[in-house]
């Protein structure tokens, strides 16, 4: 889900400022055409305009040294319950995340 805001007159999305007007409303003003608008910054889904939401972590890796990954961040994506059901996922069947025994373990 995109973060795009663009002013609706001018379609300009630079020099945008906001100020809070109460409910988590934010008014927009756009310096360029002094164009005003008001916006709910809450995630919203794009298929069904619904929020409820449930958090999705991306993790951001980046090669540290030669093959070894490391974890530089987290980007913070939404799913919708609706529209997006989380996936259950199980481990070989299992009811547990465990692995069972390994090769050659004892």
């Amino acid at each position: 889900m995109a973060l795009d805001i663009v002013c609706p007159t001018c379609e300009s999305d630079e020099h945008l400022n906001g100020e809070p007007v109460g409910d988590g409303l934010l008014r927009l003003t756009c310096a360029a055409c002094r164009g005003q608008w008001t916006r709910d910054p809450r995630p919203k889904c794009p298929i069904c305009r619904g929020d409820d939401l449930y958090h999705l972590p991306q993790v951001i890796l980046e090669k540290s040294r030669g093959t070894q990954m490391s974890i530089q961040g987290i980007h913070l994506e939404y799913g919708c319950h609706q529209c997006q059901p989380k996936e259950v996922k199980v481990r070989g069947g299992s009811m547990h995340h465990l692995p069972g025994r390994l090769n050659g373990s004892q």
